[in-house]
């Protein structure tokens, strides 16, 4: 039981941490920072800051609250035109889909991973705890700097792949003339993938070595409360 727990806490830490920073990212101060950068894109079709980042918040508003697809069915580009058509507000449902599913599925790790803490505490077995976070940590940077290397040397073979597994073909490709496309161009995506790999790589850092440093601690002070137990003479 101790060795299945540990695994289960483990496991649980790589999806809770990737989830948690895409959480973070998506949120409306992204496309402020982003679209404020020097290098950043501007709309080659003239959409202004103000009107960009606007509907890019609105988007982001969108997927973080229970929204109905009205919300972006309503909103207009600064010529009365409607912003998004058709395909884009079926892409956009389905992105919404996808992100509260996999929320629902991090809390649920979540909310497993902290049972299993439980069930080894109750057990006194507070250095496996510390183990398993430590490991899944690693697990985490291990996995991470696979991914970190497909993005830097093929972006596009990333881009499309992460795509492909959760989108039907043929879903998710718009012209450029099309507003998701210019609100959220190829290097809006790269800059979000940075901040979530940065986020992920510095508390799976942290979580590895913390959980490493208090896990040896406690071992050894098992290991002397024990000696000291066996080397008690008996009255």
């Amino acid at each position: 039981m101790r060795r299945f727990f540990r695994i289960v806490l483990a496991l649980v830490v790589p999806v809770v941490l990737v989830v948690g920073a895409v959480r973070v990212v998506t949120l409306p101060w992204f496309p402020t920072w982003a679209y404020r950068r020097p290098n950043f894109p501007p709309d080659r079709y003239g959409l202004d800051l103000d009107a960009r980042l606007a509907l890019a918040q609105d988007c982001i508003r969108y997927l973080n609250l229970p929204h109905d697809l009205d919300i972006l069915s309503q909103l207009h580009l600064p010529d009365g035109a409607v912003a998004f058509n058709d395909r884009e507000l079926s892409h956009m449902r389905d992105v919404k889909n996808v992100y509260d599913q996999i929320t629902i599925w991090a809390v649920f790790a979540l909310v497993v991973s902290i049972i299993a803490a439980w069930i080894l505490a109750r057990r006194g077995e507070g250095v496996a705890i510390w183990e398993a976070l430590s490991d899944g940590g690693l697990i985490t940077l291990v996995s991470l700097l696979a991914l970190g290397g497909l993005m830097l040397t093929s972006w596009d073979t990333f881009f499309v792949g992460l795509h492909g597994v959760f989108f039907a073909e043929g879903t998710w490709r718009f012209y450029y003339t099309d507003t998701l496309i210019r609100l959220f161009p190829e290097q809006f995506w790269q800059l979000a993938g940075g901040w979530v790999a940065g986020i992920v790589v510095g508390d799976a850092f942290a979580l590895a070595l913390m959980g490493r440093i208090i896990h040896r601690r406690l071992r050894d002070s098992k290991t002397v409360a024990e000696d000291e137990v066996s080397s008690t003479p008996v009255a």
